[in-house]
């Protein structure tokens, strides 16, 4: 499990270090009311992915319990069945789509607020055409990465992806350089969407004989059980999608397109830390089925245990920079793009980030992989309304720190219900994971965040060599805390006990 997270952590600093490079090349390249476009169009164009109403996952776990329990045959007419579904899916989105569209010209492209240019509002128009085009394609060119998950293939599927990435990156900086133009990002999105469904399909095809990604007739009986947990991913994906995905769409329908920029570029930063938690849920969920269908209920809170704890040192190494260090990291990375109301933003959602991720992470994913949707599906729904009707309502009075707060209101309190259900229906107790995972953690953190306070402190004008030494510094510190405090004598991770068992195996 192990080398599996890893090469997901591996792939999540590849798309890191893209991003750092990305993010301020496309701001800066595009003109301001483009890039506040191009933001809208991602906000309008990603809730569509939830028309797949959680086929995905619920390939994953079917092909899973099917491969455990040694049915090749059940497996093979899920992915049938899936791929099916996932064209006609595909195309109900594309006959919505139209409906997507025309609200997001008139509401907000064509709004005397953004006054863009024609030739600018023909460019936006055109790329919001390609994206909705993706979206209806995509249910289908995702789904070979369903078969890598359930086989626990990671490796494969992330040098893929590892190679998608890289392809995206050179298109990006060439094809922008020779025409700033939201269509051409478009462009380089579908090109390397399906440069990836080629080469996923055909690697699958040889490593895992003999499931193949092709139509199939629709099983009555599959289809009801895909839709019976898939309803529940669906309401997952929706509530992460109002959380966390339609907050620009909320400012673009109040402010102007500066307003949308800031707020992007706070919120910006955490696509990417989010992925370093999720790259865990990968694993666990397909892990957790695993030993859910062979009766090993001790194993799932095993993993979710030991994972969660991972996580959450995770989350405060990351976290704890950004709480402190945050601005100045954002000042040197975006440079004229910068302003103060970008750094309160990211420090807002920060905080509740502590609380959330480690249950988006690992929580969700053990109580999906068990069976256990309902919860789950109806919270990150509930928390979803929650964040939109509360933006709704800030924005008009305090902006896009209004929004950032209504970000963070939901967050924490269902954080909390998350925790309890998982706990609940693994017969742990709270009191017995918080003194694992979290006490131990939270003290552990303190000496490298003392440090930061002390550096930023003295620091007046930041540079990349301030940002960075002090990036290196708090983070050996961090590491120290963990490796002699967090982790000492720890029941499921102890990296000194593992550094003398190899020491002792070589001097054997």
């Amino acid at each position: 499990m192990l080398k599996n997270i890893g090469s997901n952590w591996a792939l999540s600093a590849i798309q890191i270090v893209m991003f750092m490079v990305l993010v301020p090349f496309v701001a800066n390249t595009l003109s301001l009311e483009l890039y506040g476009s191009w933001e809208v169009i991602v906000n309008f164009t990603g809730p569509m992915q939830l028309l797949a109403l959680g086929i995905p996952m619920a390939t994953v776990r079917h092909i899973t319990a099917a491969i455990a329990e040694g049915k090749p045959e059940e497996a093979e007419r899920v992915i049938g069945t899936s791929m099916t579904l996932s064209l006609l899916l595909g195309l109900v989105a594309l006959a919505l789509g139209s409906i997507v569209y025309q609200f997001a010209s008139q509401a907000i492209l064509t709004s005397d607020r953004w006054s863009l240019t024609p030739a600018d509002l023909k460019d936006t128009q055109q790329a919001l055409l390609a994206m909705l085009l993706l979206v209806g394609s995509s249910f289908a060119l995702r789904l070979p990465y369903a078969i890598f998950d359930a086989h626990h293939d990671f490796v494969v599927r992330n040098l893929i992806q590892g190679a998608g990435f890289l392809l995206r990156f050179a298109l990006t900086l060439v094809a922008l350089s020779w025409k700033p133009s939201t269509t051409v990002l478009a462009g380089v999105l579908i090109t390397v969407a399906i440069c990836e469904f080629l080469v996923a399909t055909r690697v699958s095809s040889k490593r895992h004989r003999p499931l193949r990604v092709r139509p199939g007739r629709p099983d009555g009986p599959l289809v009801k059980k895909l839709f019976a947990f898939g309803i529940f991913a669906f309401l997952i994906n929706m509530g992460s999608v109002l959380a966390f995905q339609i907050d620009a769409t909320v400012i673009g329908l109040f402010l102007e397109p500066e307003h949308v920029v800031e707020y992007a570029l706070g919120n910006k930063i955490f696509e990417q830390f989010i992925t370093l938690v999720l790259a865990i849920g990968m694993v666990a969920m397909p892990m957790a089925t695993d030993l859910w269908s062979r009766k090993d209920p001790k194993g799932v809170t095993t993993v979710f245990l030991k994972w969660s704890k991972i996580s959450t040192s995770l989350v405060l190494l990351v976290g704890g920079y950004l709480i402190v260090f945050g601005p100045e990291f954002l000042e040197v990375w975006l440079g004229e793009s910068y302003t103060p109301q970008v750094g309160v933003v990211m420090q807002i959602l920060m905080a509740s980030f502590f609380f959330f991720l480690p249950m988006r992470g690992v929580a969700l994913p053990v109580l999906m992989g068990i069976g256990k949707t309902r919860g789950p599906g109806y919270g990150l729904l509930a928390m979803g309304l929650s964040n939109l009707a509360i933006s709704l309502f800030l924005v008009q009075h305090y902006g896009i720190l209004g929004v950032a707060f209504g970000t963070v209101i939901p967050n924490v309190i269902f954080s909390v219900f998350f925790l309890w259900w998982t706990c609940k229906h693994l017969e742990l107790s709270m009191d017995a994971y918080l003194k694992y995972v979290v006490q131990k953690s939270i003290f552990g953190a303190l000496p490298a965040v003392a440090f930061l306070l002390i550096v930023r402190r003295w620091v007046e004008t930041p540079n990349w060599w301030i940002v960075l030494s002090a990036g290196v510094a708090y983070s050996a510190i961090f590491m120290l805390s963990q490796v002699f405090f967090v982790y000492r004598n720890d029941a499921y991770t102890d990296p000194l006990a593992l550094i003398r068992s190899k020491l002792g195996a070589r001097q054997a």
